[in-house]
């Protein structure tokens, strides 16, 4: 590459960025120094994509144009109710996994790097739980 072209910069969009990892990954990022110069991050919440469905999911992919995502995004909603609702749950995670995949592979995202999660809840603890408390 010659001085004269710059490559384009790298745009990073986390899903569930207001989780639990999402945060943290935002706050390596944004305070230690984890984000290289011309970098782009979008930590995306569910209050501005419902990724259950799929044309908010190519909107808001429309929108920020990703190269790369990282997908943390899940439908949680406490143990009661997805042990109540556990089909509700799961057909909600399979679109919004499936929609995050095929939008990625339409828009030409570079890579994809996803990281789902469950609940955990430890028989006896005292809280707030850390992950050394998970054994």
């Amino acid at each position: 590459m010659d001085s004269q072209t710059k490559a384009a910069p790298m745009r990073v969009l986390v899903t569930g960025g207001s989780g639990l990892v999402g945060k943290a990954i935002e706050h390596v990022v944004k305070q230690e120094g984890g984000c290289l110069e011309g970098e782009q991050w979008t930590f995306l919440c569910s209050k501005e994509a419902n990724l259950v469905d799929l044309q908010q999911t190519i909107a808001v992919f429309k929108k920020y144009r990703p190269t790369h995502v990282i997908h943390l995004a899940a439908k949680v909603g406490g143990l009661y109710l997805q042990m109540k609702e556990n089909l509700h749950f799961l057909r909600d995670n399979l679109r919004i996994n499936d929609n995050v995949l095929q939008t990625s592979h339409e828009m030409g995202v570079i890579k994809v790097v996803s990281c789902l999660s469950s609940c955990i809840f430890p028989d006896k603890t005292t809280y707030p739980i850390d992950e050394s408390m998970v054994s």
